[in-house]
């Protein structure tokens, strides 16, 4: 076990993450030298599913281990112990209570426990609760030094599981505030994909695009608290202030004058001013992400004229998924590019309306054949 100053310190890094993910990353990369046991199961309360499934399977590389996925029902014996406890608990103590209990009954069921936890190669559990609902368990298996855990190694752990389980609570209850919101202004880009034909499945397609070539930048994304998420709606409603402009503008065939490009150049800030209520649980970086979807690297972009180093990573995805769905799609001006000349290009404008990092994370989504869920049709279409 590390000394109590060690300790000390990881507890308060833990106790400052704020998501789920960010814990779990944490403990994948400390928790083996944390106390020095053979591995942790992390089991987290599916709601949808009504099941304890586990989320991560923290193991040595040299663990005999071969469990890979396990789940428990709300009903069985080792959660309706954990319910009735309320408290971490070893495996030795069930042990200790078989051996002591009153009714046949009794023995048979805490025989059910111990053979669960057997079975989960685990010496401790740990319950964490919030608002007084079990969200996670927390399944140590045996210490590589093959002593006995140390209370303060259990309450140590105890206090991990509590803040994730928190950690999810507020997770959760963001989740369920966002999604209320979300739904709401899905209203406003139904409207305007009814305004105007040509936009119908653009930010459905450009969400989907950009989340493919996010997964290629994980690295970048998971310095963001709910990266993928703030992506996702980022560019699902990076168009949204176009349902300001009016039909005239937006189906327009011919070039824009000097008014209309004006009106056209403002839709960023409009879109922006729509999805501000998300800053509240996603933070500035998605309202931002919005604002800057059509800024290029080069600075020769709007609505302020910014360059590389000033745009954020979710614009500079953004702005690569929106271009390429605008190519391959009809548009009143011109019609859609096949998908080989699209990507080219995309090619050609790296360094100056893209960034070349995120040309080259979408070149290798491409590589793999990530796209072709989103543009089936246009490719069997090419052959």
């Amino acid at each position: 076990m590390k000394e109590p100053g060690m300790l000390k310190k990881d507890i308060e890094k833990i106790s400052k993450l704020e998501t789920p993910k960010e814990l779990f990353a944490f403990l994948e990369n400390e928790a083996k030298s944390f106390s020095a046991m053979e591995l942790i199961r992390i089991f987290v309360l599916d709601e949808v599913k009504r099941k304890y499934i586990l989320k991560r399977n923290i193991a040595r590389k040299d663990s005999a281990s071969s469990i890979k996925e396990a789940s428990f029902s709300l009903t069985d014996p080792l959660i309706k112990h954990i319910l009735d406890i309320k408290k971490p608990f070893l495996a030795r103590e069930v042990d200790e209570n078989i051996a002591v209990a009153l009714t046949k009954e009794r023995q048979g069921f805490l025989s059910l426990v111990k053979n669960k936890l057997e079975r989960m190669e685990g010496e401790v559990c740990l319950p964490g609760f919030a608002k007084e609902k079990l969200l996670t368990v927390f399944i140590l298996g045996k210490k590589l030094s093959e002593q006995d855990y140390a209370n303060e190694e259990i309450a140590s752990f105890s206090l991990v599981a509590q803040h994730c389980a928190k950690l999810i609570n507020d997770f959760n209850a963001v989740k369920k505030e966002v999604e209320l919101f979300v739904s709401s202004i899905r209203k406003i880009n139904k409207a305007l994909e009814d305004k105007d034909v040509y936009t119908k499945g653009h930010s459905d397609r450009v969400a989907r695009i950009s989340v493919i070539i996010g997964s290629q930048l994980s690295g970048e994304l998971e310095k963001i608290p709910y990266g993928e998420i703030s992506l996702y709606y980022a560019a699902e409603f990076h168009d949204i202030g176009k349902v300001a402009l009016s039909a005239s503008v937006l189906k327009k065939e011919d070039k824009l004058n000097a008014e209309e490009w004006k009106q056209m150049k403002r839709h960023p800030l409009e879109s922006a001013n729509i999805i501000k209520p998300l800053k509240k649980w996603l933070g500035d970086i998605v309202v931002e992400g919005v604002i800057s979807h059509h800024e290029n690297c080069d600075g020769t972009g709007y609505p302020y004229g910014k360059k590389e180093k000033d745009i954020n990573i979710l614009a500079k995805i953004i702005r690569v998924a929106d271009s390429l769905d605008a190519m391959m799609t009809d548009r009143p001006y011109r019609k859609a590019l096949a998908y080989h000349k699209a990507i080219s290009e995309l090619k050609a404008g790296s360094g100056t309306k893209f960034d070349p990092k995120v040309i080259e994370a979408f070149w290798e989504a491409h590589k793999q054949g990530l796209f072709k869920e989103v543009f089936l049709s246009q490719m069997e279409s090419e052959g």
